[in-house]
């Protein structure tokens, strides 16, 4: 616990309205909430909601918003502004205009959008002004406890781990954060523009520009039944606007979930990954004779959708394979030579076999959509086309540069149009992508240990690994090692080493006889992710496969964290 920064607050917080529920804290929530500064990454910051140094708060966004702002006065950068969003969780709205009232305060032009928007509205709106940063106050998809703030750099995606570092210092330097006066009140701001649906209008046009299928879309999008929930988030008035404008009438929103509230709560987490935040939406499909749910988190930056089987059962369709239908669906419709499209790491190696049908290069990136964002950047001579994350963040087109669940909503919608000419729903064609490319079985486990000293235990699971490099996986020969980190990629069989085309980063690579596995620890909780692909001539070969080296990689790593 930082003792002196709870001291700083004690007194700065005396006789104001935060000082009883500051003197409330006790024992462990004391301890968590001084445990020590919220970090600020390349994603911002993100902490639950309440008083301390660890916590969201209007003191926290003080001292953030103040080291922006000396950052963007060192690059002099304050004439092309920073554009504001934000979305529909408990302070959001608080943050985002005390945000612009600071930023404006240091002369700063701001630009914020009049109501919540979504995250890639703010990524489009950085790109179309010109804009030398954007904030979007969200906690994407969280439970309602979160919030977070998060900053984006002039090419509209998240910022570099460069500015994030340069951000950090100058938010490190700022001492008497509690008492910089702030305002929610931007009225009497001259360097404060309000934006709404004209930007709105410029976003729309541009999403259109992705569709590849218009002729499916003319015959069938008055026939589809669309059930659709926004999560009470941002995506509820875009979503809908533009499955309108595709001509697509009967959609149907569920009705506890359409308008905004930060207390989500029909859900213990509005996250589009989770079954339960599509119990409502069976309901209301069921009574409709839907074909087709859509689900946005609150920032609208991630898409999930449920579709039918010929039983009229409804299947949770993974990341994995939405990005797999996306990818093939655009890919059909597009004649392009020197295109790419880019995907994850960790994502599904059915990824690079659709690519490979069409002759596109195919791209793998660190996980996080920066280095999706950053490869449009980078490929400026080759036509981006899309790409993905397997946890259902999906992008098609460059004129935003973050996970757009608009645009992957018009284009799962486009799909599904297309697939009813053959009469066949999404899940009907994931099953045949499988029939096409080879049957695919992918796992995310996620292994927590919160205990004290947790974080330590799980390093040195990886650190076994690193320094030890298997032979086998369970009954599977492992066939090729990447050490990101230490930017090597060694084969076993022939003891060749080359170097790894990865940036370096703490991450684990194993190729095997049976499919890879992928070892990744948190930086900022105590959490390991493995993820786990195999490809098998049947769906059973391919699960057989993924079960044997699940239970490998555990056998591996629970005896080194449980020492």
């Amino acid at each position: 616990m930082d003792l002196r920064s709870y001291e700083y607050w004690k007194e700065s917080l005396k006789g104001t309205v935060y000082e009883k529920e500051l003197l409330s804290l006790k024992g462990e929530e004391l301890e968590d909430a001084f445990l020590g500064h919220l970090e600020f990454g390349t994603a911002g910051m993100r902490g639950k909601i309440g008083l301390g140094i660890n916590r969201m708060n209007t003191f926290t966004v003080r001292r953030s918003t103040k080291g922006l702002a000396e950052f963007i006065k060192a690059e002099g950068l304050e004439e092309k502004g920073v554009a504001i969003a934000y979305d529909s969780r408990n302070f959001s709205r608080e943050f985002a205009f005390e945000t612009a009232w600071l930023l404006a305060e240091n002369g700063i032009k701001v630009y914020i959008y009049e109501t919540l928007r979504s995250v890639p509205q703010l990524s489009f709106t950085i790109l179309e002004l010109g804009c030398a940063a954007g904030v979007v106050i969200t906690a994407s998809h969280n439970p309602s406890i979160y919030n977070g703030y998060k900053v984006y750099g002039a090419d509209g995606g998240q910022a570099t781990p460069a500015d994030a570092a340069k951000i950090t210092g100058f938010i490190d330097a700022v001492d008497d954060y509690i008492n910089i006066e702030v305002s929610s009140d931007i009225s009497g701001k001259d360097n404060i523009t309000v934006i709404g649906r004209e930007m709105d209008e410029r976003y729309y046009r541009k999403v259109l520009t992705v569709l590849s299928h218009k002729d499916a879309l003319e015959r069938n999008a008055g026939k589809l039944k669309v059930v659709y929930s926004p999560l009470n988030g941002a995506g509820n008035i875009p979503v809908r606007h533009m499955l309108k404008e595709i001509g697509i009438s009967q959609v149907y929103v569920v009705p506890e979930q359409e308008l905004p509230d930060g207390n989500f709560p029909t859900v213990s987490a509005p996250n589009p990954e989770m079954r339960d935040c599509y119990s409502l939406a069976f309901e209301l499909a069921k009574e409709k004779g839907a074909n087709l749910i859509l689900v946005t988190d609150p920032d609208s930056d991630r898409l999930g959708a449920a579709a039918l089987d010929k039983n009229g059962e409804w299947h949770l369709l993974t990341g994995n394979e939405i990005g797999c239908l996306l990818m093939d669906h655009i890919l059909s419709g597009k004649k392009v030579r020197n295109g790419f499209t880019v995907h994850s790491v960790v994502s599904t190696l059915m990824a690079d076999q659709v690519a490979a049908r069409y002759g596109i290069n195919s791209v793998k990136v660190l996980t996080g959509f920066r280095y999706i964002a950053e490869q449009i950047k980078l490929r400026k001579d080759e036509k981006f086309l899309f790409g993905f994350e397997e946890s259902y963040g999906f992008l098609a087109g460059d004129f935003v540069r973050d996970k757009d669940g608009v645009q992957a909503a018009v284009l799962l919608a486009e799909a599904a149009c297309v697939y009813m000419d053959k009469d066949m729903s999404l899940y009907d064609a994931v099953q045949s992508l499988y029939e096409k490319y080879g049957f695919y079985s992918d796992e995310v486990i996620s292994v927590t240990r919160p205990e004290l000293g947790g974080m330590d235990r799980i390093r040195a699971a990886v650190m076994e690994l690193r320094e030890h490099n298997p032979f086998e996986i369970d009954e599977f020969p492992v066939r090729q090692v990447d050490d990101v980190l230490k930017g090597t990629v060694r084969n076993i069989l022939t003891g060749e080493i080359r170097d790894s085309n990865l940036p370096k980063s703490d991450v684990m690579i194993f190729m095997t006889s049976g499919g890879r596995v992928i070892v990744r620890p948190s930086g900022t909780e105590p959490k390991l992710k493995i993820y786990v692909s195999t490809k098998g001539e049947t769906r059973e070969e391919a699960d057989k496969n993924r079960e044997l080296l699940k239970k490998g990689i555990l056998e591996l790593i629970e005896p080194v964290m449980n020492e």
